[in-house]
């Protein structure tokens, strides 16, 4: 589960998608790998974002999208010493998150953490319509939260 493309990119195997977004977060080297991070991000549960979580699974329910979370490490795909890769496939739309690690100089890196989305049908459109503006202000937030000690 190691090969990489040309770009040296994991993640591009799985193109193409109809959604993609990324965003970075600039650190100190923490020694987390990608997987760890990606569980972190998962794992990070304030109330706010429960609650979030509970009104959400009420407007789907009517749909039959699934709302119960797995366990992230059962959901990472692929990795190596510099990306992780986190496939969820359900009925409606298929998603990839992946951790890149982008070492710099002077002990810092950048992370970046990206979302692949591919739609299987309508639903999965019409779903990730109304959760696109809640996911752009979700994943930079829980990120730097995760990444950045205060």
């Amino acid at each position: 589960m190691n090969g990489t493309n040309e770009t040296g990119r994991l993640i591009e195997k799985y193109l193409p998608v109809d959604y993609h977004d990324t965003f970075s977060v600039q650190t100190d080297v923490n020694g987390l790998s990608p997987a760890e991070i990606i569980t972190r991000i998962f794992s990070y549960n304030p109330a706010w974002l429960r609650a979030l979580y509970k009104f959400r699974a009420f407007l789907v329910k009517p749909f039959g999208i699934e709302t119960k979370t797995p366990r992230v490490k059962n959901l990472i795909v692929e990795e190596n010493e510099r990306e992780a890769i986190m496939r969820k496939d359900d009925s409606h739309l298929l998603f990839y998150v992946s951790v890149f690690i982008c070492p710099e100089e002077g002990g810092r890196q950048t992370t970046e953490i990206s979302t692949w989305v591919k739609y299987h049908n309508r639903i999965g459109r019409v779903y990730f319509f109304f959760i696109k503006p809640f996911h752009r202000v979700i994943v930079p937030r829980v990120s730097k939260r995760v990444l950045i000690k205060e």
